[in-house]
């Protein structure tokens, strides 16, 4: 499902330094590990967010444009389940758990 043609913003994004590059790469895999609290406080302190975004959304771009065609077919998927779901809670209220905190055992009723 294509966006159609879109001419580019008038003030980009600004490109990443090292910095902020490596911010996005943290950014990435706290988001990957639904480690929402941590993606959050992230972001809300750095120094360089429309940066840090920026670097974002091309990491995701590239990662998303590399799916192979099962891979798109499931983001196809994903995107029209997502027009039916509605808009998530707030990011940053799901907690994560503590590294330390064990995990139920799974296939167990209590």
């Amino acid at each position: 499902m294509p966006t159609g043609i879109s001419e580019p913003a008038p003030d980009p994004m600004p490109r990443p330094d090292d910095g902020a590059w490596l911010e996005t790469i943290a950014l990435f895999e706290a988001i990957r590990e639904g480690n929402q609290p941590a993606a959050h406080r992230l972001l809300s302190s750095s120094a360089k967010r429309d940066a840090v975004l920026g670097g974002l959304f091309s990491m995701l771009g590239v990662f998303l444009r590399g799916e192979d065609a099962s891979g798109r077919a499931k983001l196809d998927h994903f995107i029209e389940a997502s027009h039916r779901a509605g808009p998530p809670p707030a990011f940053g209220a799901r907690p994560f758990p503590h590294p330390s905190t064990p995990e139920p055992p799974t296939g167990v009723v209590s």
